[in-house]
């Protein structure tokens, strides 16, 4: 179907098991690859002393997270991890989406052992050039939202191009949440994800 070109549609998450990315990094150097789970998919972000693996999909027209494992090296021999699970599959987004339109959605959250209702809004905010180290490209930036009936809110905003998916990323975590406590902690600044590198892999060379 025709889709405006005031819209973003499924081209902008692409789930291509032959590409890796590799960003900079609140991390330091980060890789994501993504591997075929099912009907699903499994995209795993890792760098050294960091690593995040979720479960990922499209439900009908809206891209999901169905689960999601973090873990992180916050001192020698000390390691934190959070394992974050929703009673569905947690719709980030309603593709397409309208520039200006907000996609909102509700549902439960389970961290480790504490419940939380979570609210989800997505709204598509216009367009940009953005320049990383892998070149230039044009990008339609995407804002969210992430309130918990917990009182915890995290914004946090991409910058999405077609067949490659995520360009850039900038996150401003809530200081009580698990991200926003390790990013206190190791005093980091803002959290953020810049493409560094697209390179083709074959799916024999991840196993």
């Amino acid at each position: 179907k025709l889709v405006s070109p005031k819209s973003i549609d499924k081209d902008y998450y692409p789930l291509d098991v032959n590409t890796k990315m590799v960003y900079e990094s609140t991390f330091g150097e980060t890789s994501c690859i993504t591997r075929k789970d099912g009907d699903n998919y499994q995209q795993e972000f890792t760098s050294d002393g960091f690593e995040m693996f979720q479960r990922l999909g499209f439900v009908d027209d809206s891209y999901v997270v169905i689960d999601l494992q973090q873990e992180i090296d916050v001192f020698l021999f000390i390691t934190h991890s959070v394992d974050v699970n929703y009673g569905e599959p947690a719709q980030m987004i309603n593709l397409p989406l309208v520039q200006g339109d907000t996609w909102e959605w509700t549902g439960v959250e389970y961290i480790d052992d504490n419940v939380d209702t979570l609210f989800i809004t997505a709204k598509y905010s216009g367009d940009e050039t953005i320049t990383t180290p892998a070149g230039e490209f044009n990008c339609k930036k995407v804002n969210y939202v992430i309130e918990k009936s917990s009182g915890k809110i995290t914004r946090y905003y991409e910058w999405r191009t077609p067949d490659i998916g995520l360009v850039k990323l900038e996150a401003d975590l809530d200081p009580k949440g698990f991200a926003g406590m390790i990013q206190g902690l190791l005093g980091y600044g803002d959290i953020y994800f810049t493409l560094k590198s697209v390179e083709h892999i074959d799916v024999a060379d991840k196993k």
